[in-house]
């Protein structure tokens, strides 16, 4: 098959018509129809039948897709960077972020970026971790804020600031704890909110937990959430405690919410990720200054 009667193949099974795939692809319908007549025949074997005006993909299409679907995205993302390499000159700033930083952080940095740039375009995207490493190497971003270190071959990073995890729970139960530090067993004998195992300070808790010998079993969990903000929301609701990093529970906005420090205590880095190679606008340095400077105390009130 070549590239068109692939790009034609995906439009049609995405959409289910040829008429809509030629919209799709801003192409005539015959044209449609002429490239899927040729992949059909350098293939030997039909991909559609045709249903109540509807194209129905074969048994063939169907084992065909999944491979069509990795290709198409790997060209996207071929498209993605020759048009970013073709904006070296953009004034925006292009900031990508993670979820709970973008909370509070992001916009007290802004605030003081914007004393010196007022009236530059930002643009503000929000992404875990590991995407933000791969986008930044894709020159689709100025600047990536994540946790931890991401080893991308084409990612710089730079430390930002340097947090620790926290237990946060609610505050004005009839059974909460008074106490400003736990330690992380105590935390992991019980039911507590979770995050993914796929988020860095995830992993990092679960890692944590198999050096303490895993206590017997696996990690008892009444709710398991993606981001370390809906984390902290869960825990001031009154569900569990949870384990955070310290960047987060600043962003507290309730009275509900307290904060122990957890024993032994674990790091947690913040670092600006950038494309290698690549030299950055003077806007880039002046956005993670400000970034430092808001991050400085790292440690939450208790």
């Amino acid at each position: 098959m070549r590239l068109k009667h692939i790009e034609v193949f995906n439009a049609v099974m995405l959409t289910g018509t040829v008429g809509a795939a030629a919209r799709l692809l801003h192409v005539t319908q015959p044209a449609v129809t002429q490239a899927l007549q040729h992949a059909e025949l350098q293939l030997g074997y039909a991909l559609f039948t045709r249903q109540r005006q509807r194209l129905v993909p074969t048994t063939e299409a169907q084992a065909l897709y999944p491979e069509v679907q990795r290709l198409m995205s790997q060209l996207e993302a071929v498209r993605r960077i020759a048009g970013a390499l073709g904006n070296t000159e953009s004034r925006d700033l292009r900031i990508l972020i993670v979820p709970s930083l973008a909370v509070k952080a992001l916009p007290e940095a802004l605030r003081l970026f914007r004393r010196k740039y007022p009236a530059m375009n930002v643009s503000v995207r929000v992404q875990h971790s590991r995407e933000i490493a791969q986008a930044v190497a894709l020159q689709e971003g100025d600047v990536g804020i994540v946790y931890g270190s991401k080893a991308h071959p084409a990612v710089d990073e730079q430390p930002i600031a340097t947090g620790r995890l926290v237990c946060v729970s609610r505050s004005d139960s009839a059974r909460a704890d008074r106490r400003t530090t736990v330690t992380l067993d105590e935390v992991l004998r019980g039911p507590f909110i979770r995050i993914d195992d796929r988020d860095p300070i995830g992993t990092m808790l679960a890692e944590q937990w198999s050096r303490l010998g895993g206590l017997g079993g696996a990690p008892q969990s009444g709710i398991t959430v993606q981001t370390h903000h809906i984390a902290m929301v869960m825990a001031e609701e009154g569900f569990g405690p949870a384990i955070v990093d310290s960047f987060t529970a600043m962003a507290a906005r309730g009275d509900h919410l307290h904060v122990r420090t957890v024993l032994p205590e674990v790091a947690v880095e913040v670092r600006a990720l950038l494309p290698q190679g690549v030299r950055s606008p003077k806007a880039v340095g002046e956005f993670i200054k400000a970034l430092k400077t808001v991050t400085a105390d790292g440690d939450p009130p208790a």
